[in-house]
């Protein structure tokens, strides 16, 4: 499936975004998702980030697919920065990710 523009209340999911020198894409794969039985995935190597909008069939609230998004994001990040051991750590990683979108959503210009 190709890119579409997400928008929420918030937030709009980029279709792309810099990390040190490397473009960063991101787009939806439904399918191949699905069948891998998660709702995010992310390649440092290959520079993307793949998110569902719909599992299984069933469409994802834009809510979690924004928290997906942002899940996927910190992986790429600490990947890029050599933490890979760190970037393992689902925990921290989701944390993480529900920090960065917080900041993001309330930051005032």
């Amino acid at each position: 499936m190709g890119n579409k523009e997400l928008k929420t209340k918030q937030m709009k999911i980029p279709k792309k975004f810099k990390v040190f020198a490397s473009t960063i894409s991101v787009g939806f794969d439904n399918v191949r998702l699905s069948n891998d039985g998660v709702l995010g995935d992310c390649s440092f190597t290959d520079n993307q980030i793949k998110i569902c909008s719909e599992y299984k069939g069933e469409k994802i609230s834009e809510c979690s697919t924004v928290d997906t998004f942002y899940h996927e994001k910190v992986h790429i990040i600490l990947d890029a920065m050599g933490e890979h051991e760190l970037s393992k750590q689902e925990k921290f990683v989701e944390v993480f990710a529900r920090l960065l979108r917080q900041s993001d959503e309330s930051a005032e210009f």
